[in-house]
């Protein structure tokens, strides 16, 4: 049996984490595929309102067929190890089925899994299966405390940043946009922050879905998701790109933690333990306490010179090509493999 061969169960989306995983695990000599889980679920229920409604009633077999068809892909390609990525479309018994097959199973979880802040962060499948995994992955700290408080083996492994996403080139002067940005999918707690910050006077272009559901003050302008290599040169030519955090991680990162700072981008972020943590506050970042503290550094961003603000840029990138990839992640990932 081949102790090198990983099934990973979640998304096959362009900019899926699990991409990014895949390549990395492939590299150190692993043999990697995708079981796209979450994807077959999205294609269901993304195809009709009937479909959502069915779904919502419990009236849809799509979840068990999920089953099936992961069950049969596992039977045909003999993994040593699977790893859930969240777990929303996999029940607890598909997990038992798994184990019972000598199968070490791992969880890597890009949400939190005892908050959920919307429908897309987490549901009973999530809940009921914890206690299952071999090794429970989490990016939050106050998570792996209440994963290894209740008996789950846990490790806090962070997001990082993928070295391998784009081809880096220096910013010109003249491609530098002197406004603020946000590149991320909307709710209300990033439209009420970006409203508030454009009420102080701070120019601000957002990039992603479902922003026109709400409504959006003058000096916000809505733009459509990017994504490859328009989605890092627009990480990387505003003069401020915003980071804002989600409830289930107001006390720790996100992704754009990293991926920001990895484009050469500037960030302008909670002042989080975190964030704090990894970068350095005013040299290779911005962390801000409040609205208030956000425009106000905001403002002195804006008004150093374009010189300034591309040492920035580069203490950011060095620290996280040094210290931040997802190259790095992985060798962490890897050390638990057998523990």
């Amino acid at each position: 049996m081949d102790k090198k061969k990983i099934i990973l169960v979640g998304s096959d989306h362009q900019a899926a984490l699990e991409h990014i995983l895949m390549r990395e695990l492939t590299t150190l000599g692993y043999s990697v595929q995708i079981f796209p889980a979450q994807s077959i679920f999205l294609d269901f229920y993304g195809k009709s309102i009937l479909n959502k409604i069915i779904f919502r009633l419990g009236l849809s077999p799509v979840i068990q067929k999920i089953q099936k068809k992961l069950k049969a892909y596992i039977i045909d390609n003999n993994p040593t190890k699977v790893i859930v990525f969240k777990g929303m479309e996999i029940t607890p018994e598909t997990l038992i089925w798994i184990k019972n097959k000598g199968i070490k199973i791992y969880n890597y979880n890009p949400d939190h899994p005892f908050i959920f802040s919307g429908r897309g962060s987490g549901n009973a499948n999530v809940s009921k299966s914890i206690k299952l995994y071999d090794y429970y992955f989490s990016y939050a700290d106050d998570a792996v405390k209440e994963l290894i408080k209740i008996g789950v083996k846990s490790q806090k492994i962070p997001f990082g940043f993928d070295a391998n996403g784009f081809e880096f080139k220096e910013l010109s002067k003249e491609s530098e946009v002197l406004k603020a940005c946000f590149l991320g999918n909307a709710d209300k707690f990033r439209a009420q922050f970006i409203n508030e910050l454009a009420t102080l006077g701070l120019e601000i272009d957002v990039f992603g879905e479902n922003w026109g559901e709400y409504k959006l003050i003058k000096g916000v302008s809505i733009y459509s998701a990017k994504y490859g290599t328009d989605f890092w040169r627009t990480l990387q030519k505003y003069a401020i790109q915003l980071n804002l955090l989600r409830p289930h991680n107001y006390t720790t990162h996100n992704m754009r933690s990293f991926d920001i700072p990895g484009a050469g981008g500037i960030m302008l972020a909670p002042n989080t333990d975190d964030h704090a943590r990894f970068f350095q506050d005013g040299k290779e970042v911005y962390l801000f306490k409040d609205v208030k503290d956000a425009f106000q550094k905001s403002q002195y961003i804006l008004s150093l010179s374009f010189e300034e603000r591309q040492k920035i840029r580069s203490s950011a990138r060095y620290k996280s090509m040094n210290e931040h990839t997802y190259t790095h992640r992985v060798f962490e990932l890897i050390s638990y493999f057998e523990a």
